[in-house]
């Protein structure tokens, strides 16, 4: 089983009271790639960076991670750029600048017991989508577990280009992980039960729903769980839904390397992959960096059997 994260790579510059504090490479899939990275499980990056400084530190941590970095397209020119600017309640707004390049990156022939993790805007730019359209159809095909995680930021509901590719998305993936933020921005819908009703009208029938410290919801064709959320004294969120979505995986690789298909997993296997979901993202939010701290990390690689 291996194990592909897909998205952006960004150099995350920190400002607090109106000065910068600190600097790291992130994005949704790299700050999942490296978590996944550091508890010793067999990822893979699938993203674009420049040949610049930002981008040789990017690759450079990775690998000090354990995150392969094989299928990493590179490019003459300026890597991705975000300030991120935290409010008294620790939340960031966030100013992007673009690469100097838009290139498409390399994927591989995917395999049934693979799990691949998509979501952000790079799941919507026009530019590869053709390529990434046509990856996730033959992972589909194969049977792998696609989660689709939209991480939407903005109100989309009224930019049907923008909702028609999330739903594109959607209808591709096994299971759709997104925040209650996130579907009021997509849908303006509110509630797990609303927004399960909604993927399931593209062919979605797994649903995990978080509401950060209120705790998090999966729901199914048969089942609805719901996982209280875990106290935690808040450094900084960046990274905590990117983080819950590797402790999903964390706990899908534990099941699925004995089980094929997620239609056997059982109530009690899904309690137990939320409560590591809910774990990874506790875990980032009480950290000033966007993966799980590296003495938690080393525990659960201790753990991982599969190792």
């Amino acid at each position: 089983m291996k194990i592909f994260t897909i998205g952006e790579t960004t150099y995350d510059i920190l400002f607090r009271n109106g000065q910068p504090v600190s600097g790291c490479s992130g994005g949704s899939a790299y700050n999942s790639a490296v978590s996944l990275g550091r508890c010793g499980l067999p990822v893979s990056l699938i993203t674009t960076f420049g040949n610049d400084k930002i981008g040789d530190f990017s690759m450079s941590f990775l690998k000090a991670n354990g995150v392969n970095c094989d299928l990493i397209k590179r490019f003459e020119g300026r890597s991705r750029v975000a300030l991120a600017f935290f409010d008294c309640n620790e939340n960031a707004d966030y100013s992007f600048y673009p690469a100097s390049e838009d290139v498409v990156p390399s994927y591989p022939m995917p395999d049934m017991k693979d799990v691949i993790l998509l979501g952000s805007s790079f799941a919507l730019r026009d530019n590869g989508r053709e390529e990434l359209l046509r990856f996730l159809k033959e992972a589909q095909k194969a049977g792998c577990t696609v989660i689709y995680d939209p991480n939407a930021r903005q109100c989309v509901n009224d930019k049907p280009d923008i909702l028609r590719k999330i739903i594109e998305n959607i209808s591709l993936a096994s299971i759709v992980k997104g925040s209650d933020q996130d579907f009021i921005n997509i849908f303006g819908i509110e509630k797990a039960k609303n927004a399960f009703s909604k993927i399931c009208e593209s062919g979605n029938r797994i649903l995990v729903y978080t509401r950060g410290a209120a705790g998090s919801e999966l729901i199914t064709s048969d089942m609805h769980l719901k996982i209280a959320g875990k106290k935690t004294q808040v450094v900084s969120t960046i990274g905590a839904g990117d983080n819950f979505s590797a402790g999903i995986i964390y706990g899908l690789y534990q099941q699925l390397s004995s089980i094929t298909t997620n239609k056997v997993l059982t109530s009690d296997h899904w309690a137990e992959i939320m409560n590591f979901g809910t774990h990874f993202a506790s875990a980032v939010c009480g950290s000033s960096d966007n993966y799980i701290p590296e003495v938690i990390a080393k525990l659960l690689k201790s753990d991982n059997v599969h190792e």
